[in-house]
């Protein structure tokens, strides 16, 4: 039997921040990811970004640079996997600001999340509003409805904390692992 104990060299602080960990939101959640795959609970991964190499310095033989590259296709969404025998995909994002704007995500995106969900996968953003420290699950849906009426009704260009909080769940932040999202994604989908 495994045993986890506290490990010293992280500093955390009473209110368990993010920060504290000193680490991005990204990293946090690709530890827990990592911490669902080591525990078999899940299988969830980063999708790499597709770009295509058009120019490489080779200074040395053991130091080459890319120093000219684009974007081979637009990135769909950030993380997908398997979860409890469903497809998983979500978007992550994080703002400093007390409401995520809208201009943090793209269409394409949007549209793959809904037809993913539209063919029985579970797919939400999470976003991580640093200024309150905390992490929020949208469904996209949820997420849709406010961005639809936001970009082509009322103006609205971006989703407030507070109405985060009403349409969406808080995700749990703890030491292992850091960020137990799937524990929000049980209360929501299962």
């Amino acid at each position: 039997m495994k045993i986890n104990y506290p490990n010293p060299s992280i500093k955390t602080t009473k209110t368990n921040s993010i920060r504290t960990y000193g680490m991005l939101f990204e990293n946090v959640l690709n530890e827990t990811n990592e911490y669902y795959k080591n525990k078999d609970i899940a299988y969830i991964y980063k999708k790499p970004t597709p770009i295509q190499v058009v120019k490489v310095d080779y200074p040395a033989r053991n130091k080459a640079k890319i120093t000219e590259a684009y974007y081979r296709t637009p990135s769909t969404t950030d993380y997908n996997g398997i979860y409890k025998g469903k497809y998983i995909d979500y978007e992550a994002k994080e703002t400093t600001e007390t409401s995520f704007s809208f201009t943090h995500i793209f269409p394409h995106q949007i549209d793959h999340l809904i037809n993913v969900k539209r063919h029985g996968a579970i797919s939400f953003v999470i976003i991580y509003f640093k200024k309150y420290n905390e992490v929020i699950i949208i469904d996209i849906d949820d997420f849709y409805k406010l961005y639809d009426d936001g970009v082509n009704h009322d103006g609205r260009k971006s989703i407030q904390f507070e109405k985060a909080k009403e349409i969406g769940r808080i995700v749990p932040k703890g030491y292992t692992p850091l960020l137990d999202y799937l524990k929000t994604v049980d209360e929501m989908y299962f």
